[in-house]
């Protein structure tokens, strides 16, 4: 048998390796190509390693990555259950890291951290009352964060921008909220799922109650109460709350303007249901804050 010449195989080896060369900006191309329609995922750096552990990143490397984010989820229930907040959030950023198009990883994370951690430090920490409300503000904070990191990755889901809104929209927790802001992230979850005709309800009832925003609201609200009567329709005794309150001050724009004849001859009724309805919610949060001032009260007795 001939033997096959050295220069033979160092051309071989060249030709491949060049044909290598030749393909890789190609290859490289593709994949962010694929990544941006959300068909593959981004790979990973080598400091997951030491954050899954070394048979847990074999298994992400094999494909298996749905499969570790399931289990790092069940391993922290325990984390959850004993309120160790930080662990909890940190294992679901790993899940949103391995899973990065699964909703419910962005959604667990961010209800984790603007519900359950934010409802135990307002209820459970009243040896520290004068960090709470910095802890609780960041807790929401974050939650957002998370929010709106979940949309880079789901930008066609409407339920994380439907959360998003949830946030903006409650005084009671976030020290932040704004009406506007809120307005703007339920029709953009309308924007997304049409279909779902709450989500533009939201958007009417809280541009409605956005300061300096009663112009714009005022026809949409007419166009919600010109449906005709719920449930079948955009008629709700909200819409017609927000009408009758906004009716004062869009009158003074719009002389022309005129409430819808039925709803003009309960006007006193209505305004007063709605006053009974606040009265009973500051009845409820003035509660709350008297129990959790007994609570803290009776913790610092039991100092020694």
């Amino acid at each position: 048998m001939n033997a096959v010449r050295p220069w033979k195989w160092l051309g071989a080896a060249l030709l491949l390796l060049l044909g290598g060369l030749a393909r890789l900006p190609l290859e490289r191309a593709f994949s962010r190509d694929l990544q941006a329609q959300g068909l593959a995922e981004a790979p990973f750096n080598l400091s997951l390693r030491d954050e899954l552990g070394q048979s847990c990143f074999v298994a992400v490397l094999g494909g298996f990555r749905s499969l570790v984010a399931s289990l790092i989820e069940i391993q922290n229930l325990d984390a959850w259950q004993h309120q160790q907040w930080a662990k909890v959030d940190a294992a679901y950023a790993l899940c949103t890291r391995l899973q990065p198009r699964e909703y419910h990883y962005w959604d667990f994370r961010a209800w984790m951290s603007a519900y359950n951690a934010f409802d135990y430090y307002r209820y459970e920490d009243q040896s520290r009352p004068g960090l709470q409300p910095w802890i609780r503000q960041n807790l929401i904070t974050h939650a957002v964060h998370v929010l709106e990191e979940g949309m880079k990755h789901l930008p066609d889901d409407y339920r994380l921008p439907r959360t998003l809104a949830m946030l903006a929209s409650d005084f009671d927790k976030n020290r932040d909220a704004n009406s506007l802001e809120a307005a703007q992230w339920w029709l953009h979850a309308w924007n997304l799922r049409p279909a779902h005709r709450f989500l533009w309800r939201n958007y009417v009832y809280n541009l409605a109650r956005a300061p300096g925003h009663e112009l714009e609201a005022w026809p949409l609200l007419l166009d919600m109460y010109a449906t005709g009567p719920a449930p079948a329709s955009d008629r709700t005794p909200t819409a017609i709350t927000l009408l009758v309150q906004l009716f004062p001050q869009v009158k003074t724009s719009l002389p022309d303007a005129a409430l819808p004849p039925e709803v003009a001859d309960r006007v006193p009724a209505i305004l007063a249901k709605e006053k009974a309805r606040l009265d009973r919610e500051n009845l409820r949060r003035q509660r709350e804050r008297d129990d959790l001032r007994a609570l803290e009260d009776a913790l610092l007795r039991q100092r020694p």
